[in-house]
Formats: C-alpha cells, sequence, structure tokens
C-alpha cells in the first residue's frame, strides 16, 4: 500500500477545518473522522513491517519495521490528541478563551503536524525527510503561541528559532554525506538523495568525512530532540502549547527527530566499521541531559514544565541506552514506546487538571484525589509508569538497560541510577503535593466520580502501558524488540 491515501486524508482534514458547518460540533467531529481514517491507514501501511521486519522500500518510501512502528505510534496518539482536544476546546470556547476561528486553525494545525511526523519517518528521500521534519516546527510554533500571551510569544519565538538553526545543520550533515556518496562511490542523479542507497553503500565513504556529517547531524536534529545543551526551546514551548499538543510534542515529536538522528548514526557506523565512536556522543549526551533535568526536577514548580524537563530525562535515557550497543538498543525500542503512550497520558492529565484549577503552579493545585479523583487516580497511574514502577514497559527498559550498563560502563551506569534515584523523589515530591493535600480552595468543586473523554484516553493509555509491560517481559517480545532494533543498531558481522 501506498502512503498517498493517507497523506491526502490529512491534507484534506487540514482543510476540511475550514469549511463553514453549521455547528461548531461538526469542526470537531470532522477532525476526529479523519484522524481515526488516518489510523486505519497509517496501521494498515505499518502493521506488515511491524509484525515480520519485512521492509518495503521504493525510490520514495522507506517502510521498515522502525519506520512502521513510529508511523502507528503517530496515527494513535494523534487521534488520542484530537479526541482529547475536543473536549479541551469546548471547555475554553465555554470559558471564552477561543473562538471558533482559533478552534479551525487548531485542527488543521494539528492535522499537518501529524503529516509532517509520518512524512519524516516515511521518506526514502533525504531533502523530502529534512522538509518534513522542518515543516513539524512550522506547524506547530503558531499551536505554542495559541493563547498570545506574552510567555507564549516568547517560546515560540525561541523555538522556531533554536529548532529551524538545529535542522538547518542537520542539512549540512545530511548533505555532508551525501557529498560523502559522491565522491566515495560516484553516486548520481535520483540515488544521490536516497535513504536506501546510503544505507547500501556507507561502507566505501571516506570516515572523516562521514565523522563530520555525523557532528553536524547529531548537534543539528539533536536540537529538536532536547539533548542538553541543545534543550533550551523545549521547556518553554511543551508548557505554553495547549496541553493535548503538549502530548504530542513531548510523546512523539523527540522521537520522530531521534529515528533522523538515528538512520544517519547507522550510515556513520557503517562507514567507520564501527559505533564506539558514536555511541561515545549518545552516552555524553545522554547523560548531561538526565544530569540536568534530574536536578531542575527536584526544584521545579510548574508541573507542566516538571513534565516538560521529564522528556529531556528520558531522551537522555534513550541517548545513553542507544550507547550501550545492541542490547540497550533493545531497551531503547521499549522505552520509546512506554515513554509515549506514559507522556502523553500525563500531559492529558495536565490539560484536565488546568481546566480546573486555572494554574500551571504546583503551589495553586492541591486536592486533586479529593476534588477529582478520577483524573486523580490515572494521573497518580501515569506517574508511577513514567518512573518505572511496574508494571510499566519503562521498568523493563531500564532494568534492562542497567544490566547492559553494569557490564559496559559500569561507574557512568551507577552515577545513572543516582541521579534517576533523584528524579524518583522529586517527580513524587510534587506529585504528593498536588495529589494527596487538602483543597485550599474551597471554590474547587468536587467532581466526583464524573467521567470525560480526556479520562476515557488517559485509562486506554495506561492499559496499553500495562500491556506492553507484559508483552516485553515475554520472550517474543524481546525478539520483537530485538528486530526492530536491528533496524538502526549497526553490526560488523552483519
Amino acid at each position: 500500500m501506498s502512503p498517498l491515501p493517507l497523506i491526502i486524508t490529512l491534507l484534506l482534514g487540514a482543510c476540511a477545518a475550514y469549511v463553514p458547518w453549521r455547528s461548531r460540533s461538526a469542526v470537531h467531529s470532522t477532525a476526529i473522522a479523519v484522524a481515526v481514517v488516518a489510523v486505519l491507514l497509517s496501521t494498515s501501511l505499518g502493521w506488515h513491517a511491524v509484525l515480520t521486519g519485512t521492509p518495503r522500500i521504493t525510490e520514495w518510501w522507506f517502510i521498515d519495521a522502525f519506520s512502521g512502528l513510529l508511523t502507528i505510534l503517530i496515527s494513535l496518539l494523534s487521534l488520542a490528541a484530537v479526541i482529547v482536544s475536543s473536549g479541551y476546546l469546548r471547555t475554553e470556547e465555554r470559558e471564552h478563551i477561543v473562538h471558533l476561528q482559533q478552534m479551525r486553525f487548531y485542527y488543521a494545525s494539528l492535522h499537518l503536524f501529524a503529516l509532517g511526523m509520518l512524512m519524516t519517518v516515511l521518506s526514502n528521500n533525504i531533502i523530502i525527510l529534512w522538509l518534513a521534519l522542518e515543516s513539524t516546527t512550522l506547524s506547530t510554533t503558531l499551536l505554542v503561541a495559541f493563547y498570545a500571551k506574552e510567555g507564549a510569544i516568547e517560546a515560540a519565538w525561541k523555538y522556531i528559532v533554536i529548532c529551524s538553526t538545529g535542522i538547518a545543520l542537520g542539512l549540512i550533515g545530511m548533505l555532508i554525506s551525501m557529498y560523502a556518496a559522491a565522491t566515495s562511490v560516484n553516486l548520481s542523479g535520483h540515488a544521490l538523495f536516497l535513504l536506501s542507497s546510503l544505507n547500501e553503500n556507507a561502507a566505501a565513504f571516506s570516515p572523516g568525512v562521514m565523522r563530520w556529517a555525523f557532528v553536524f547531524v547529531f548537534v543539528g536534529i539533536g536540537t529538536k530532540v532536547g539533548l542538553v545543551p541543545m534543550h533550551t526551546w523545549l521547556p518553554d514551548a511543551h508548557s505554553k502549547t495547549p496541553s493535548p499538543v503538549s502530548a504530542l510534542l513531548s510523546g512523539i515529536l523527540l522521537n520522530v527527530a531521534l529515528y533522523t538522528v538515528l538512520r544517519f548514526t547507522f550510515i556513520t557506523d557503517t562507514a567507520l566499521g564501527s559505533s564506539s565512536w558514536t555511541s561515545g556522543f549518545f552516552l555524553t549526551f545522554g547523560l548531561f541531559s538526565i544530569t540536568l533535568s534530574a536536578f531542575i526536577i527536584f526544584s521545579q514548580e510548574n508541573y507542566k514544565r516538571l513534565l516538560a524537563y521529564s522528556s529531556i530525562e528520558h531522551m537522555g535515557l534513550l541517548a545513553f541506552a542507544i550507547g550501550l550497543g545492541p542490547v540497550g538498543a533493545v531497551a531503547a525500542v521499549m522505552h520509546m514506546i512506554g515513554h509515549a503512550f506514559a507522556k502523553s497520558l500525563l500531559f492529558f492529565g495536565a490539560g484536565d487538571i488546568l481546566l480546573h484549577w486555572k494554574s500551571t503552579k504546583i503551589a495553586n493545585v492541591r486536592g486533586i484525589m479529593h476534588s477529582t479523583p478520577v483524573t486523580g487516580m490515572l494521573f497518580l497511574g501515569g506517574l508511577l509508569a513514567i518512573l518505572a514502577v511496574p508494571p510499566s514497559p519503562l521498568f523493563v527498559s531500564e532494568l534492562l538497560l542497567v544490566a547492559s550498563g553494569m557490564s559496559v560502563h559500569p561507574v557512568l551506569t551507577l552515577l545513572l541510577l543516582v541521579l534517576l534515584t533523584i528524579v524518583f523523589v522529586g517527580f513524587l515530591r510534587a506529585a504528593f503535593r498536588m495529589l494527596f493535600s487538602k483543597p485550599e480552595t474551597p471554590s474547587v468543586a468536587r467532581q466526583g466520580l464524573r467521567w470525560n473523554r480526556t479520562q476515557a484516553i488517559m485509562l486506554m493509555e495506561l492499559l496499553a502501558l500495562v500491556a506492553f509491560s507484559a508483552f516485553f517481559m515475554t520472550n517474543e517480545g524481546y525478539q520483537w524488540a530485538t528486530m526492530i532494533a536491528r533496524c538502526f543498531t549497526f553490526s560488523p558481522s552483519a
């Protein structure tokens, strides 16, 4: 199956947001319908590769188990975000925070955002991949500034300037890779732009040239991943954006950017004949990211920024795991899936909390378990999942990461365990203040056990986390994650 129906569906969905429907509910319903169709098309597109590991590569499309997995995750989380947004925006419209024209723009941008991410992971053409990744920045910049407040506008400017600069540096690295292809194996014409051609011929590339290419790609696209010290846009952008969009930014966009880095990591490792050089980058920047995030999380007073710094920490964990080698790469696959569901769950819950308390300050949020017990219980479940408390797939991935790390880099792994302990204490410190303290504001009404669509999505994600945790603890689950990890892990014997 070609990705073209999926692309057309999302483009039409973006246009449909501006159709002059007679009722506001039609705007929401159409957006959900488009997202449902996108899930069906994405699943049919990537399912075979995800299950069997058999890639489908053409001049335009590169669909293997890794890109197929991300294709399905992008569409599923986009559908969840659209469903949550329909309730979120309705509430804000009743409170005169947003109006119909803003909602139309919101849904159009959301569909274009999903399209950009999907094109990034499906494209075989390097230039289209780069353009698609840049389009994710353009389609979300005005969503970061959606509320047009001073802090949001500042965050949007920081977001577009830093990320666009980083992606431009990444383009230089990609062009250097193409130069290596042109001079080493005389690739020309359309083949010069194909990711698959670079993969097939990388062993003949100049190691010195590819080292420079990797530095530009790692630092440039690493800005989009949110690795320290290229992370400075992330806490502001993720904390100022509407919560359903923050769920996509943290839950899946960072993984899409990491996907791009890993594709060029494989090419570089093949040219060098070893992964030890690139592994040093992943270990170093991963550990820096975890260290900075751990201490900021411990003292953070804004729960959306807390979740944003948690995303930096988990991108650091992913980088550290990848730097450990093949077993660490398997842990990274498990961690990527677990983080996608857990972090989006938490941002959805943060949106529900924000609608109820009208504040992102931890000090202003008291007694969630008393006032909104359903949201409180689900939010607590997401917190425990993101902290790798079983049954969470992050428990399995971090256990595997530590086991691999102790055999390869025991000192760094012990330091990692200390930092994870600081994160654990910092998260629980903030969570207990919000969840279990007595409400200080009598006007905050108790909702009892009433359910809304946000809570339904959070429950489904929590169940998915438990299911993946059980799956990864089986031999079949480990072998499946290994199959996906082989898509971006260099093996000299391969």
